[in-house]
């Protein structure tokens, strides 16, 4: 009798441990995961003088700064505003701008544009427009010789600047393999696509950037791509 006893309890414990894993695993197949959602973010509205322009590493103008009278903000704009921005303000200008306020890595003040207000004409930050037929890539081959290594903020070579106005973009790997071969005053030639100028952009110099497929150094060629 005992042990009859002692089999139904263990029978009815088995039982509602599987009923709990049960009802766990239908719970967890039932409940959606979150998405990743984004802190709120507050815009705010900034009045101050535009103090200068700024471009990214491609040269192409994507920011500027704008003085406040406690503090000096960078305001980034996509690039395809450029032709906009440039055109509707100048360095000197007390221009209103509601955006997003933010810290760089590099512990710069920033902020992510919404709009701009200057004279009496407010500009909304936009997408970029596609183009109805994308322009084909235009293959290039040349040489020149390397005047400067162009490195991104956190030091790594990006790319080879050569003393005839044209800039090398190669993968940080490549670059990280022939630190030894493509130094400052070294010759070089190159094949790849020469990258265009998107609609709105604006250049501050004029560069033809080659997103590199082979670069040769001392006759020896290397496959980049």
């Amino acid at each position: 009798m005992k042990n009859i006893t002692a089999l139904i309890k263990l029978t009815t414990a088995i039982v509602l441990l599987m009923s709990i894993a049960f009802i766990s695993s239908a719970q967890t197949k039932t409940t959606k995961p979150k998405e990743n959602e984004k802190p709120l973010q507050q815009v705010t509205a900034f009045t101050g003088q535009v103090s200068g322009w700024v471009n990214n590493d491609d040269f192409v103008y994507n920011g500027f700064y704008l003085q406040t009278a406690s503090t000096k903000f960078l305001v980034n704009f996509p690039t395809h505003m450029g032709n906009e921005l440039t055109t509707a303000i100048k360095t000197g200008n007390t221009i209103l701008v509601n955006g997003v306020e933010k810290t760089s890595p590099q512990g710069e003040k920033e902020i992510k544009l919404v709009s701009i207000t200057a004279n009496g004409t407010t500009i909304n930050e936009t997408p970029p427009v596609k183009p109805a037929t994308p322009s084909a890539a235009e293959f290039i081959n040349g040489s020149g010789k390397i005047s400067e290594l162009q490195k991104d903020k956190q030091g790594k070579i990006k790319g080879y600047i050569l003393d005839n106005k044209t800039i090398l973009r190669i993968p940080a790997n490549v670059a990280q393999q022939l630190n030894k071969k493509a130094i400052e005053g070294v010759a070089i030639s190159y094949s790849g696509a020469k990258q265009m100028l998107h609609t709105g952009e604006v250049a501050v110099a004029s560069y033809t950037i080659i997103h590199c497929k082979t670069i040769t150094i001392n006759g020896k060629e290397y496959l980049t791509k």
